[in-house]
């Protein structure tokens, strides 16, 4: 069986969060989350899930998500 998994590039506005807790927050649902602090509040997120949509339902906890990018691979 193919086993599909996504890309995830985006951008989120967390008001009050830090990469720690979001990274913590992602653990189980991605692998290796890249969480960068690009300006105050506002974070790039980069990682590889089979389960987008639980991703943003994470991340949509903390603030707003912007420039998303969605890459499909199969493995």
């Amino acid at each position: 069986m193919i086993l599909k998994f996504f890309c995830l590039d985006f951008l989120l506005n967390a008001p009050g969060a830090s990469a720690d807790v979001l990274k913590k927050s992602l653990e189980g649902c991605a692998e290796n989350p890249q969480i960068q602090e690009i300006a105050r509040e506002n974070f790039s997120i980069s990682l590889r899930t089979q389960d987008p949509t639980l991703v943003f339902d994470i991340c949509s906890q903390y603030g707003k998500i912007s420039a998303v990018k969605v890459n499909e691979e199969g493995e």
